[in-house]
């Protein structure tokens, strides 16, 4: 199996080939590579897969796409998503950067 459907099959939601390449590459990944444990457990893949999970809840018209998604599922996806980015060190789903900033920013002067 290769990355590309490794990443199609993990979010189970019809996007485009494309959409999936794209984010992919953006993350460092080489679509075509092997998919295995070892990349399973990498950061380029995890956060490429938390990607596909913030375009999905993100998108304006879910049911334009081809698929429907509960808004009780689209938490459970963004929790999912803010879990591996907040591991990462990443931007979570609903926070800005200067959001970030300036949270971490307070918090500093609050210790």
């Amino acid at each position: 199996m290769t990355i590309l459907n490794a990443l199609k099959a993990a979010v189970n939601y019809p996007l485009s080939e494309d959409n999936v390449l794209s984010i992919a590459i953006a993350r460092g990944l080489d679509p075509n590579d092997e998919f295995d444990k070892v990349v399973a457990e990498d950061k380029e893949y995890q956060l490429a897969y938390a990607d596909l999970l913030r375009f999905i809840v993100t998108m304006v018209n879910l049911s334009q796409s081809g698929g429907s998604v509960s808004q009780a599922s689209i938490a459970e996806l963004r929790g999912t998503a803010n879990a591996i980015y907040k591991k990462y060190g990443e931007t979570l789903i609903g926070e800005t950067a200067d959001t970030k900033s300036t949270l971490t920013f307070t918090s500093w002067f609050d210790n």
